[in-house]
């Protein structure tokens, strides 16, 4: 389909002469802040070039028979022969639209270029939304007849959500289909991959990119920008203009206050000039101001988190796969947030709470998984709703998360990586080989002498960055040093081991032969990680099962009094691979190191039950109340205790590695 788009895309001036095969010229390179005037007039507000370019990439289309274009500025060129050469050329035209109700908005000169074709070309519209509370006779007279005329002749009137559409309702116009808006659909991979774990291991630490009000009335900053000011009071964190730096003072005409290279303006005028005008100190890391998308998401690669109060700049992030939170404080971002079930409090709650607090609240995995389900539902109402009119989505969205690869944001904001890479820390020569699955990647390394493999099963760990596919599994290191091979099971999230791509990946003829070519096999987790690998031990031909805190399940009918893990016990425990106690019948040895919990008692128990006198499991005093794998650690015990097991101890011999840490050590029968 050859679709025209209506939308302010890119930061491109238009070129005068009406030549075919030309395209207008990027602006000039600036090197100060009052130099972004001109680009910034070619889309006006920053988050427009994430809207306005949605539906381009996100729509099917004849990429030689489509364009982008501003229809009433074509209608002034074309003069009378407008209506008929779009006709001839396009079979659709697709228009992108904000907050456009409002009583400063005049949609005239849209509102002519659409009622000139006369019928002539069909079109939709996408992402129209109300921006405040008025009635309509507060609206310009050209606005009204825009919203009358999309009202009677889209094929589609898409708005943002439900109080748009109630108050257009309420004022006679009910042709409307709530969407949300076209940005959230470009990069559906990028938001069912979104995991709060690596933001919530940093806590107060964590690196935040927020967007806001820093705007001028009256001489100072208005309060909603002070407000926001107040609540990043002492937290590590870079802000993005998107429309106000414009009405500052005359240092943004400094030669080199601002890089167009890194998009990075310099931050101690900045910092300066905003204290005064808020009346309170301002400490950002960092300012941003972008003119394209791409280096808007890649920077928000180098945050933890975003937190802010402009709509498009959380999306942004979420196009990355980066966690985001909105301040909302007006209909804008409230009707968006609640359509797409998007974690939201206002800047009052969250200078409340604290950063920690909101982060573990509204990053929890619960929350993200309602937002997944809601944002699932969403796309196939937009896909569908697009499909009535011809209109392809191409963007699907994925039936597991995809990995987003992790970017290191530790120390200082975007410096090279300070700590060394996994890489780094291995022996001279050996390089790891990932593989990617659906669910999970599952990382080799494979010493030239090593005559047997362990395949480590990673735990539920809050602090694992788990769209970092290239991070070292459980126990590599030790195992590397100690002679082993090593294949690492990495789930892209706290997945319990449920998606059943890792079975298709152990039984796939290359594994095979790859595993065959070992004397021994064993399997070693924790937690989590020790469900997997007791689960999957006689697929992979294990020897050895090492399993720290053993769970055998989290099915409610196998274990009913195991409460424990609220989000992993609403997944899907039907099926194969449901019960660890099942998946160990062929293995020599199970070793289960656990503690004095009752419910951790009650799995032990299951195993007795199951495996009899292959089972060598030792009980550990719980004095510090650290769970197993940490208190081991903590002893300098794991890697001693790990190898004992591998390496086919007696229960003696267990003892005797963890000494005075065993409470009572359950005898073989």
């Amino acid at each position: 389909m050859r679709i025209l788009f209506h939308a302010p895309v890119l930061s491109v001036h238009r070129p005068d002469p009406a030549l075919s095969s030309i395209l207008g010229v990027p602006p000039t390179v600036t090197d100060t802040l009052f130099g972004l005037k001109p680009a910034h007039k070619l889309t006006g507000n920053r988050g427009n070039i994430i809207h306005a370019e949605a539906p381009a990439r996100s729509l099917r289309k004849d990429p030689d028979g489509s364009a982008v274009g501003n229809i009433a500025n074509l209608q002034k060129n074309l003069g009378e022969g407008y209506a008929e050469t779009i006709a001839e050329h396009f079979d659709m035209i697709v228009v992108s639209l904000a907050n456009f109700i409002r009583p400063n908005h005049d949609g005239i000169r849209l509102f002519t270029a659409l009622e000139a074709l006369d019928g002539r070309v069909p079109f939709v519209v996408l992402g129209a939304g109300m921006q405040g509370s008025h009635a309509f006779t507060d609206l310009m007279p050209g606005n009204r007849d825009l919203l009358a005329l999309l009202n009677e002749r889209a094929n589609l009137f898409g708005v943002r959500g439900t109080q748009t559409a109630e108050w257009l309702a309420n004022n006679g116009l009910e042709n409307t289909t709530v969407l949300g808006c076209p940005s959230l659909y470009v990069y559906p991979q990028s938001i069912m991959a979104i995991d709060g774990a690596a933001a919530q291991s940093k806590g107060r630490q964590a690196n935040v990119m927020t967007a806001g009000h820093f705007s001028m009335r009256d001489g100072a900053i208005v309060e909603r920008g002070t407000e926001l000011a107040k609540a990043f009071d002492k937290i590590d964190a870079s802000y993005v203009f998107q429309d106000e730096i414009f009405a500052y003072g005359k240092f943004i005409k400094d030669r080199f206050g601002y890089n167009e290279g890194n998009n990075i303006a310099q931050p101690e005028m900045l910092n300066r000039w905003l204290s005064r005008k808020c009346g309170h100190k301002v400490d950002f890391n960092r300012y941003y101001y972008f003119s394209e998308a791409g280096a808007w998401r890649q920077a928000a690669m180098l945050h933890d988190v975003y937190i802010g109060d402009r709509f498009h700049g959380g999306v942004a992030a979420l196009q990355a796969g980066q966690p985001a939170i909105f301040l909302k404080h007006d209909n804008r971002v409230a009707e968006l947030t609640e359509h797409f079930g998007l974690p939201a409090l206002n800047t009052q709650k969250f200078m409340r709470k604290g950063l920690k607090a909101v982060l573990d609240e509204y990053l929890s995995p619960e929350m993200l998984d309602t937002m997944k389900a809601t944002y699932r539902q969403r796309h196939a109402e937009y896909v569908a709703a697009l499909a009535a009119h011809g209109l392809e989505v191409d963007t699907i969205v994925p039936d597991e998360p995809q990995p987003v690869p992790a970017v290191d944001r530790q120390g200082h904001l975007g410096a090279i990586r300070s700590q060394k890479a996994p890489e780094e820390a291995l022996p001279e020569g050996l390089w790891p080989t990932t593989t990617l699955t659906p669910s999970y990647a599952m990382r080799r390394l494979h010493p030239e002498d090593a005559r047997e493999l362990v395949v480590t099963f990673e735990g539920a760990g809050q602090a694992l960055d788990r769209k970092d596919p290239l991070r070292p599994g459980f126990g590599e290191r030790f195992l590397i040093k100690s002679g082993y091979a090593v294949l690492s099971v990495l789930p892209h999230q706290q997945n319990w081991y449920r998606p059943l791509d890792l079975e298709q990946y152990f039984r796939a003829p290359e594994t095979r032969a790859w595993m065959a070519g070992f004397d021994k096999v064993h399997v070693l987790g924790s937690g989590m990680g020790a469900f997997g690998a007791m689960a999957f031990a006689d697929l992979i031909g294990a020897e050895n099962v090492v399993a720290l805190q053993p769970i055998t399940t989290l099915a409610e009918d196998l274990i009913p009094g195991e409460i424990r893990f609220p989000a992993a016990r609403k997944l899907d425990w039907s099926g194969a691979y449901r019960d660890a106690c099942a998946g160990c019948d062929k293995a020599a040895r199970i070793y289960a190191i656990h503690g004095d919990h009752p419910l951790d008692l009650a799995h032990v128990a299951r195993l007795q039950d199951a495996l009899g006198a292959r089972l060598i499991s030792a009980e550990l005093s719980h004095d510090s109340k650290r769970p197993v794998t940490p208190l081991l650690r903590a002893k300098r015990r794991l890697p001693r205790t790990a190898l004992t097991c591998l390496r086919g101890g007696d229960a003696a011999a267990l003892e005797q590695v963890l000494g005075a840490l065993v409470q009572h050590k359950t005898p073989a029968e």
